[in-house]
């Protein structure tokens, strides 16, 4: 493939990836219903640049304890831990149902999708740490401005919510109260990982 070809190619899954995302806030359920049928990597790739882009600006911007590439490094391994888990859990289930149309690759794209406002809400935090460092005051303007950051966090918080659901939905092809089974056994194990990785100043939150 020349270099043109993989530059139009790119450009077109980054515009893909631009749609796909403002498709998430207007309509979440039928834009990750089409992710789940994606095929294309360079979207993948795109979405993983720009996760890696902002580990590298994070690390320069406060004092880190490890390399940006080691943090990054750790950050994939628990996404494929998660994906993994969900993809592993779905295919049991699907097996006593006598369902096996279900796809890894369905899973990747989704969940990939699905860390958008993880992106966003740890961005976003990272930029305000610059513009406004802690500590903050007990003023009227400090207190209204964490409200708006609360009412902020929230709203992210439900967004990411819904799109990990849509995301199990449409890549194990399960019910809700499946999903649910699903979700709450995942988190016995890795809340505890989570602790593990706060105690070696790893992540304060897991980047997922």
């Amino acid at each position: 493939m020349d270099f043109k070809r993989f530059l139009i190619n790119f450009l077109s899954s980054f515009l893909i990836v631009l749609k796909r995302s403002v498709g998430l806030i207007s309509d979440p359920y039928r834009t990750m219903r089409k992710i789940s049928m994606e095929r294309d990597s360079y979207q993948l790739f795109i979405i993983a640049g720009l996760i890696f882009i902002y580990f590298k600006f994070i690390y320069f911007l406060r004092d880190k304890a490890y390399p940006a590439t080691f943090i990054y490094f750790i950050f994939v391994l628990d996404f494929l831990m998660m994906v993994g888990f969900f993809y592993l859990m779905s295919k049991f289930i699907g097996s006593l149902k006598n369902k096996k149309e279900i796809s890894f690759a369905s899973f990747i794209f989704t969940f990939s999708y699905s860390l958008l406002p993880t992106l966003i809400w740890f961005l976003s935090t990272s930029i305000l740490y610059v513009f406004l460092p802690p500590p903050r005051t007990f003023s009227l303007l400090g207190k209204g401005f964490s409200i708006f950051f609360i009412t902020y966090s929230l709203s992210l918080l439900v967004w990411k919510l819904i799109l990990i659901y849509l995301a199990l939905r449409f890549s194990s092809k399960q019910n809700f109260f499946r999903i649910i089974y699903m979700v709450i056994f995942f988190l016995t194990w890795f809340i505890p990982y989570s602790v593990f990785l706060y105690q070696f100043k790893l992540f304060r939150i897991p980047f997922i």
